[in-house]
């Protein structure tokens, strides 16, 4: 299996960053490839146990959705999610890790059982771009 591994530090304190990753509201806002993506419908129950789900309209129209289920919730340090695209079954596995750095948040992604090293590098450069969503949105 393969992994693909993004991090980037933002100018945003550590619960700030939390709430960006665990509410609709804001998954909604930044989670999508780019912001050419029309805006991501999203639902999200954080906790251990719960689902979330989001829809991303891609500019040419075509919807793309993914959802999971929350294997862990440490608030406001870790999230470990399954991540399924609608339509495939290669269930994967996402970590998420926040670390304050001085006044900001240092974010850690790394996404595994991914099936060949370019859907590593599909999901590396997705993730690149809701980080770069974030940053241009907050």
């Amino acid at each position: 299996m393969f992994t693909a591994n993004v991090a980037r530090t933002f100018p945003l304190d550590i619960e700030t960053m939390w709430e960006l990753w665990t509410t609709a509201e804001h998954l909604s806002a930044w989670h999508r490839p780019s912001l050419e993506f029309g805006p991501t419908v999203a639902s999200v129950d954080a906790r251990v146990g719960g689902a979330y789900r989001l829809e991303m309209l891609d500019p040419n129209g075509d919807l793309h959705a993914v959802g999971g289920t929350y294997v862990e919730v440490d608030r406001p340090n870790r999230l470990l999610f399954t991540w399924l695209w609608e339509g495939s079954d290669n269930d994967t596995l996402v970590e998420v890790t926040f670390t304050s750095v001085g006044d900001g948040t240092a974010v850690s992604i790394v996404h595994t059982k991914l099936v060949d090293q370019a859907d590593a590098d599909r999901h590396a450069e997705g993730w690149i771009g809701c980080l770069q969503s974030i940053a241009v949105l907050y």
